[in-house]
């Protein structure tokens, strides 16, 4: 029988509000990456203790921290989950096609990698840079490159009528973030376009 994880205070898997999967992403992100840090820290500092010393801290509070790790990044990606459950949106990667109630678009292998690299650090900014190394593992290419895909990936998810735009903003770079408020169509207002 598998064990499911322990909850925080107030988190409930099935509720039916968008704005609650994007409150708990944002909530083990933080955890996720303060237990990071932490865990880098004293793997730093194990080093320099005593043998005795550092196998006790090794199996006893290092092996605390990874388990810890282990249960928020199971919870971020269960949130993850639902949160494009709720916003009816599903990715299929051996199609790599995006698909919103009842449309779907298809993508070329470098959007789908720049999509879901952009997916998985929502609602987070990621520059032109990272995206190069992160999605594509090519820092060579100009960085124009990456402003043309994102051009046209804006294109198909508004042909797509999906609740996300891409949106930059300087000096910290780009982000899909979900929109809660679309016209009748899935459409966006003007004021909500982001410009490249």
């Amino acid at each position: 029988m598998v064990q499911s994880d322990r909850l925080l205070e107030g988190e409930n898997p099935t509720t039916m509000f968008k704005q609650d999967a994007r409150h708990w992403i944002a909530v083990y992100r933080q955890m996720i990456s303060f237990k990071d840090g932490l865990l880098g820290r004293i793997q730093t500092h194990v080093k320099t203790l005593p043998p005795a010393g550092r196998r006790d801290v090794m199996e006893n509070d290092v092996g605390v921290l990874v388990m810890q790790l282990s249960r928020y990044q199971r919870r971020l990606e269960f949130w993850y989950s639902r949160q494009w459950e709720l916003e009816g949106l599903s990715i299929e990667e051996s199609t790599r096609t995006i698909a919103y109630r009842e449309q779907s678009i298809h993508l070329t292998k470098r959007e789908y990698q720049l999509f879901v690299r952009l997916a998985d650090r929502s609602p987070g900014y990621t520059s032109a840079a990272q995206l190069l190394v992160e999605a594509w593992h090519d820092s060579g290419l100009p960085e124009e490159t990456i402003r043309t895909y994102i051009v046209r990936l804006r294109r198909k998810l508004t042909e797509l009528g999906a609740p996300a735009q891409i949106v930059n903003r300087a000096r910290r770079g780009y982000s899909l973030v979900f929109d809660d408020h679309t016209g009748p169509h899935g459409n966006h207002s003007a004021t909500d376009t982001a410009r490249s």
